[in-house]
């Protein structure tokens, strides 16, 4: 039997494994040490990260009551998509394919269909088991979350938090991108727009143009988070830290939003069409600018051929029930809506100022009176899961692993399968 005092055999992701989950969680060196109750110094948990030395098996314990480190990474693999690091794994797996490869690659960049064609091959018939693993090895190696994500600075937020975001959102993004190349669902983002944004008439064309490119003529748009998902930009609902509403930001040139869960719905739309446009028209926290985006949030959500349809005659008393059957219909909020109005002059200064005083004598504020009944849920993702498993593509375990649950939750979440 092995003396309890020998250390644990780790595998060679166990460092970058180990760093993952101290950023995700948050914690500093000398928060994780204190959490660990003095077992260990910063300085060797440094070390661990580092690779050079391995933890007790008593230490090892604390870490994975304290920290969720992931498992080994037989999931998700990395695809190669780059001519390089197919060159790469051909070397792994046949020297002489390798040779001949080498001699089409400036083809390949020219010619993307042939590419797209051969990185099939490769996945599919080239690459054995060895070869993979020593490209997951690779890959690993050189994996540092907080570099692959470009975040939009949020100056509210700590940056531990922070970066305790960027590790969950490349985690997130890291899983998402390897489920849609598996079943060949490659979903990329093409923007639409080629506007600026320099003032409010900017704004408001911006947001007619976008309708138009995106067949929405002055309808409401149901579920915005799915929505968005469809026109190659991942979203995700998180349960962040205290500060934390909303953020956008590229993974490897992807974009993406996320926005804090426990938000009201009606917000949570606004919010995710505000960082619709960082993404369309580059990140700023500049007060001037985001003023503009919202003004965009705002046209993109309630087109102002509708609030003209309810308002007009400019400046007469508009009726508690006429906003409330707004925000049933186009999820923004009452106070959202009224503010619109008062940008388009459908309502006058004084008026508006009568409304807020209503709604503050009230407490309806923070919480408004009327609750928007519409669901804003991301689902394309759990979608291409649901899809690889009941296709038998991926095992349940698997799956669930990918989708942050129990093999029990994810089955009981499909029902079943015929």
């Amino acid at each position: 039997m092995r003396p309890t005092s020998e250390k644990p055999v780790l595998d060679s992701t166990f460092p970058i494994r180990l760093r993952a989950a101290r950023l995700k969680a948050g914690l500093s060196l000398e928060d994780l040490a204190q959490k660990l109750g003095g077992i260990v110094t910063r300085q060797a948990i440094a070390k661990y990260e580092k690779g050079l030395i391995s933890p007790s098996p008593e230490v090892l314990k604390h870490l994975l009551q304290v920290l969720e480190i992931p498992p080994p990474p037989d999931i998700p693999e990395e695809i190669p998509e780059e001519p390089e690091e197919l060159g790469e794994a051909l070397m792994l797996s046949s020297p002489k394919k390798a040779e001949n490869f080498a001699k089409e690659k400036e083809k390949l960049r020219l010619n993307k269909v042939s590419f797209w064609v051969l990185r099939r091959d490769v996945e599919e018939s080239v690459l054995g088991p060895e070869a993979r693993a020593a490209l997951l090895k690779k890959a690993w190696a050189d994996y540092a979350p907080e570099e692959d994500v470009k975040l939009r600075p949020d100056p509210r937020l700590p940056k531990k938090q922070a970066l305790a975001l960027k590790v969950t959102l490349a985690e997130k993004m890291k899983n998402y991108i390897w489920l849609e190349r598996l079943l060949r669902q490659e979903k990329l983002f093409k923007p639409p727009l080629k506007h600026e944004i320099q003032d409010e008439h900017d704004a408001e064309k911006a947001a007619e143009k976008l309708r138009q490119e995106w067949d929405l003529g002055t309808s409401a748009v149901a579920n915005l988070l799915t929505f968005l998902e469809e026109h190659g930009i991942k979203t995700f609902k998180l349960e962040g830290p205290e500060k934390f509403e909303s953020l956008s930001g590229f993974y490897r040139a992807q974009p993406f939003i996320a926005v804090e869960k426990s938000l009201p719905v009606d917000r949570m739309r606004f919010k995710a069409a505000a960082e619709l446009a960082q993404i369309l028209f580059g990140f700023s926290n500049e007060t001037e600018i985001i003023r503009l985006y919202n003004r965009f949030a705002a046209a993109f959500l309630l087109p102002a051929p509708i609030l003209e349809e309810y308002f007009l005659p400019a400046g007469r008393k508009i009726a508690f029930s006429e906003l409330a059957e707004l925000k049933l219909r186009y999820g923004v909020s009452l106070q959202a809506i009224m503010r619109r109005a008062l940008d388009l002059e459908l309502v006058t200064e004084r008026r508006f100022r009568s409304f807020r005083e209503m709604m503050n004598e009230k407490g309806w504020l923070w919480k408004e009176p009327v609750e928007y009944q519409g669901k804003e849920n991301p689902s394309r993702f759990r979608r291409l899961l649901h899809y690889a498993v009941s296709s038998e593509i991926l095992e349940v375990n698997r799956a669930a692993a990918l989708a942050e649950i129990t093999p029990e939750q994810l089955k009981s979440e499909m029902g079943e399968i015929f």
